[in-house]
């Protein structure tokens, strides 16, 4: 053998040593400092609740501090490339949710969604529903839909911005159920849901979670939920599919990422902890009775959604002539 090629290959392998002791000693002190958890929108929306959450838990099992910072704008976007952008140490991480293939699939980003991001676990689903505000002459879905049907894009919905789940998935329904309505974007759920609370808007997608308590309080009134079954915390609630507007099954989900090259041994760790707090009782005591599904699962399972739901967010907006700008 050329000696000049062997001393590629010793040079090759060496790096490749090194770069597998690298990780195998940051896995084995990690974490020592403080994680944190970005969250690419306004505090108080269900991402944010999710987040913290899980933080404090997670916090609680690696004996280490886990913070929550909201990073929000351009739908998310701003803090997800923030946290790809991150060192790949398992010390920025993303607290996703749907929104995040949405924008795979519509917009030009500064990032690749699936090259430059490490799935980590599944966290949880919730089906949308449609709300509006207490004093709205709209009761039924049927009022709102004939009402929309005469005065096109006289009525209105608020969203967490262009590209959430809440902008996209308002007009896949407003598709399915044939109306046509005017976009406002806001800078967070909670802003929007203000606005519709307040009647400043008509309507709004939100997820059961978020929506139950004010459902039950009587300060929104559901109009219908996605999926072909009602949910336990909402089930004088009826789904699309009952009211004859069949193939609507948005769900919300939320998942915990970082950025492509984090140590595997970083990865199933923290895969392993956030599954054993999904399995605990006290989680399901606070999220399963307000509707919320918890997943977990594999990072290879995680990746699987986020393809999957790409590939079916590009084709609603070819198929309903969605226009994100």
């Amino acid at each position: 053998m050329d000696k000049r090629v062997c001393l590629k290959a010793v040079g090759v392998a060496l790096a490749a040593l090194t770069t597998g002791l690298d990780a195998r000693s940051q896995s084995k002190k990690y974490p020592d400092r403080p994680i944190k958890f970005v969250v690419p929108f306004a505090a108080g929306g269900g991402g944010d609740t999710m987040a913290r959450f899980l933080a404090q838990k997670l916090g609680e099992r690696l004996a280490q501090t886990v913070l929550v910072e909201n990073r929000m704008g351009a739908g998310g976007n701003l803090g997800a490339e923030y946290v790809l952008r991150s060192p790949p140490d398992g010390y920025t991480l993303l607290s996703m949710s749907s929104t995040y293939p949405i924008q795979a699939a519509t917009t030009k980003l500064n990032f690749d969604p699936v090259a430059d991001m490490q799935p980590i676990v599944m966290i949880s689903k919730d089906p949308v529903m449609l709300a509006v505000g207490f004093n709205s002459p709209f009761k039924s879905l049927a009022s709102l839909v004939s009402a929309a049907k005469a005065n096109p894009y006289k009525l209105s919905y608020g969203s967490a911005g262009v590209g959430s789940i809440a902008h996209l998935g308002m007009e896949e329904l407003a598709y399915i159920l044939g109306i046509k309505l005017t976009h406002i974007p806001y800078k967070g759920t909670s802003q929007a849901f203000n606005d519709v609370l307040n009647g400043n808007v008509d309507m709004m997608l939100t997820s059961s979670t978020f929506g139950t308590n004010f459902v039950k309080s009587g300060r929104i009134v559901g109009l219908g939920i996605a999926g072909k079954e009602r949910v336990s915390n909402l089930p004088d609630l009826p789904t699309f599919y009952e009211q004859n507007f069949p193939g609507y099954d948005v769900v919300d989900w939320k998942a915990l990422a970082g950025p492509k090259g984090m140590a595997s041994e970083v990865v199933a760790l923290l895969n392993t902890e956030v599954n054993a707090i999904l399995r605990e009782k006290s989680t399901s005591n606070k999220f399963e009775a307000d509707g919320t599904k918890l997943v977990g699962g594999t990072p290879e399972q995680m990746m699987d959604i986020i393809r999957t739901d790409t590939s079916r967010w590009r084709h609603v907006v070819e198929t309903a002539n969605i226009k994100v700008e």
